[in-house]
């Protein structure tokens, strides 16, 4: 295993030139203080492409302009013409009225999954499309066949190809109620159904088995803002009633729950305290338990959340599971924690293949994981994997150090935290897709993080 995950890494080397930027860590010190958190990345992104269904102006406030992904995004909306205008360092307009048929550019399509989603806005606008094979982190395959499923019971057409998938508009008058089952609850073709649905006027989409995560609710409250129409039948079985315009509204975009578990877990890896501003333990209520139950001091107050992470860890066993369960983004952070713990924990990852490379790297540091192969297939059809952290000796700074992907690379910025001496990390382009500034975060909190 440990062979693989060399060569994969080297692999991601080669693959983006921006390896060569680093973040050098000197560790060992407590984080302590108040650390304010930005706009989630994952209700930033479809909020974007549900603002653009309107044919009038809406503003979206608290979006986190200065990530890799969502700068790949806008660069995507413009060229299905959406209006685009940015008002300060997290407030931007758009307006969807120029939205046209495109052939979208293959070298930023293929860097973002989110540009699936524009599947789902180009149908609705009646305007075909075709999407290079998306991108995102290289951490397994990350099926799309619940988007081509959606998109298809709902009677448009759609062509794979090796490359790519092409999507044709067919608004069939005749059809007024379309029923679609997931087999999971996929947040992404959740999004994608309502997107594609949302101005069908007078026709009812029901989803059964859709994603019901905080980002999701928190673009379902963007577009009943805009006039939409949405009824929960029951816990996870959705109703869109279509209607014929979405109007113009502003929006906040909620804070970041995987920024708030990450500031979280670097109080914890480094035995501090502090307050992170924003925080939300209700969206956060199985992590949240999760690491209590390990011995984490976690306080909701009315600014956010207060942690104290002084007291002895324990270990804790976890699975990932669809929202509300434990969060397959979060499992790395969780493990950075397990590495104070007096024992051993599991970690059995259930959504994705290739979540574990970071692993290789948080050996380096000194730190006692491996990874067996599960009797288990993953939601994405691949082959599970359990990552197996034992207790570990206390880490020590390395240079060699490389972000695999954004939440592994962040789990390897804080075992650094924890390890004495100085660490460096590469190829952080991949920790950038989804952190605005993380350097920027960890010295609020006193840590001493540089980018270079």
């Amino acid at each position: 295993m440990g062979l693989l995950q060399s060569n994969s890494t080297k692999l991601l080397l080669k693959k983006h030139p921006k390896a060569t930027n680093s973040y050098v860590i000197k560790g060992g010190k407590p984080l302590k203080g108040e650390v304010v958190v930005q706009g989630a990345k994952n209700a930033a992104l479809p909020a974007l492409v549900a603002a653009s269904l309107s044919d009038e102006t809406v503003e979206l406030k608290n979006v986190p302009l200065e990530l890799n992904d969502v700068n790949n995004l806008l660069a995507l909306l413009r060229e299905v013409g959406v209006k685009i205008e940015i008002k300060d360092e997290n407030t931007l307009t758009l307006n969807g009225e120029g939205w046209r048929s495109s052939e979208l550019d293959p070298n930023i399509a293929s860097k973002i999954r989110h540009s699936l989603l524009l599947l789902g806005g180009s149908v609705t606008k009646d305007c075909s499309l075709y999407l290079p094979l998306a991108g995102g982190c290289e951490i397994g395959e990350r099926k799309h066949d619940l988007h081509v499923l959606a998109l298809e019971n709902m009677g448009h057409d759609v062509i794979e190809s090796g490359e790519g998938i092409r999507v044709i508009p067919d608004l069939n008058d005749d059809v007024d109620h379309t029923e679609i089952e997931f087999y999971y609850p996929s947040f992404g073709a959740t999004l994608n159904v309502i997107f594609a649905s949302v101005l069908c006027s007078g026709k009812i989409t029901t989803l059964k088995n859709a994603a019901k995560n905080p980002e999701v609710l928190d673009v379902i409250h963007l577009l009943e803002q805009m006039g939409a129409i949405f009824n929960w039948k029951d816990e996870s079985t959705l109703e869109i009633i279509g209607v014929n315009k979405l109007n113009g509204t502003s929006h906040q975009v909620m804070s970041d729950r995987i920024i708030v578990s990450t500031m979280i877990a670097a109080i914890a890896v480094t035995k501090g305290n502090g307050t992170i501003i924003g925080g939300n333990a209700t969206v956060l209520e199985t992590e949240v338990a999760t690491w209590r139950k390990a011995g984490l001091i976690i306080q909701q107050k009315e600014n956010g959340l207060f942690v104290d992470g002084n007291n002895k860890i324990k270990p804790v066993n976890i699975e990932t599971k669809a929202y509300p369960g434990f969060h397959t983004d979060i499992q790395p952070l969780h493990a950075a924690i397990m590495l104070r713990a007096n024992g051993t924990s599991k970690i059995k990852e259930m959504i994705l293949d290739g979540r574990f490379l970071y692993c290789e790297e948080l050996n380096k540091l000194g730190a006692k994981t491996k990874i067996e192969n599960g009797d288990f297939t993953c939601v994405n059809g691949a082959k599970g994997q359990i990552a197996i952290i034992n207790e570990s000796p206390p880490l020590i700074g390395v240079l060699n150090l490389i972000a695999t992907d954004i939440r592994g690379g962040a789990a390897v910025v804080l075992a650094s935290l924890a390890a004495n001496g100085i660490s460096e990390i590469t190829n952080v382009y991949q920790i950038e897709r989804g952190y605005s500034d993380l350097p920027e975060l960890i010295q609020t909190l006193g840590g001493n993080v540089q980018r270079k």
